[in-house]
């Protein structure tokens, strides 16, 4: 029997598509309310009306659509990556492993998030993390040279990295020098990507700023940053990583009480604060933390620019929907009204899944109901 394959009518739909109803979208800017989208199966258009002839693929899924909400420093070596997805997490940007395994995790496996990496930790020969415990052999390279320190940049972009991570941790040993790190800078500047610095101990947090880093992997949490430093920050563009819940888990500490103060100054100050929990280090949530989101709150950060930080995206045009996928993070009520609030619990009950799954899960509650309802389907800082 010849098989006939579904026809696209005059609006792109193909003849099987699904189409899907939900609460309210985020757009990159704001909450759009009741939208409906055309699944293909791989993504969701948004359209203004539901064909005719496909009232019966047409179903209501309660909630809020977001097209990514990021995880900015994780160690997937070290969670399930598959559960950081179903918590939520439909991006995770990996901050330090073995460049050859972590260059697989780039592959489009729909059960896990979308991923970038940095490869290898570059660091000085015998430099935090090397003996820190925590990163297995290969997961951190110890460079004596400037030399040495640009080539293990081209390998790791080489391998894969979209970014470039330098450790200066002064409270666990020696670090690279001024030379060695403004080389890492310019070459990683030369090959299209970003440095990120991982800064603990005094003084260390300028020595990124004026080495021109590009970002922080975690809020300065060793010593409290003047003004006139972090107005600098702000200047020249650095985004910093809130990383807060480390610092004691749900029981806040000393370094948890300094990178508060520097991050509500940063924000204040109008810095771009970036959402990130170092998944790995210790008993974090494999998903959405709200803990996370609450202490960046309680740091200052408007709630606006929290929910910034994690769902992040390029902004469509004024009103306008996203085209949405192949993954997408659903939270399965509206946006609550008082953000600061509710934000927090409200976002940790986000669960990730790809648009696939999405679009079966609503055929299969009931295909022939446009009121059906999806069903939910170490302590060393890296």
């Amino acid at each position: 029997m010849t098989h006939v394959p579904d026809l696209p009518d005059r609006s792109g739909a193909a003849a099987g598509d699904l189409y899907l109803t939900v609460d309210a979208v985020w757009n990159g800017r704001r909450f759009l309310g009741e939208t409906t989208f055309r699944s293909d199966g791989e993504r969701l258009h948004p359209v203004t009306d539901v064909p005719a002839h496909a009232r019966t693929r047409h179903h209501r899924i309660a909630g809020t659509l977001f097209p990514r909400l990021t995880d900015h420093h994780t160690h997937l070596g070290l969670t399930d990556q598959h559960a950081l997805l179903s918590g939520g997490i439909t991006h995770a940007i990996d901050l330090g492993w073995i460049p050859a395994v972590a260059a697989g995790w780039l592959t489009d496996d729909l059960t896990r998030p979308a991923v970038a990496i940095v490869g290898s930790l570059l660091t000085c020969v015998g430099g935090y993390p090397v003996n820190a415990g925590w990163g297995p052999p290969g997961s951190s390279t110890e460079v004596g040279g400037e030399r040495e320190a640009r080539l293990a940049v081209r390998a790791n972009v080489m391998l894969g990295a979209s970014r470039i991570k330098v450790t200066l941790n002064t409270v666990a040993g020696e670090t690279v020098d001024d030379r060695i790190l403004r080389g890492i800078v310019s070459e990683s500047h030369a090959q299209g990507v970003p440095v990120t610095v991982h800064v603990e101990g005094a003084g260390q947090t300028a020595r990124a700023v004026a080495a021109g880093a590009d970002q922080l992997a975690h809020t300065p949490f060793t010593e409290r940053l003047d003004d006139a430093l972090i107005a600098e920050c702000v200047r020249r563009g650095m985004s910093w990583v809130s990383t807060l819940d480390i610092h004691g888990w749900g029981d806040p500490t000393e370094h948890h009480r300094i990178a508060s103060d520097n991050l509500g100054r940063f924000a204040r100050a109008g810095g771009t604060v970036l959402y990130g929990t170092d998944l790995g280090n210790g008993p974090l949530p494999v998903g959405v933390n709200a803990r996370e989101l609450r202490g960046m709150l309680d740091a200052g950060v408007p709630a606006e620019a929290v929910l910034r930080s994690i769902a992040g995206g390029r902004p469509t045009p004024e009103g306008t929907a996203p085209t949405i996928g192949p993954r997408v993070a659903l939270v399965p009520s509206p946006p609550p009204e008082d953000l600061t609030d509710a934000l927090p619990d409200w976002l940790a009950d986000a669960r990730g899944l790809a648009v696939a799954r999405l679009a079966a899960s609503a055929h299969d509650t009931n295909p022939h109901d446009t009121d059906s309802h999806a069903t939910r389907s170490t302590e060393d800082h890296a």
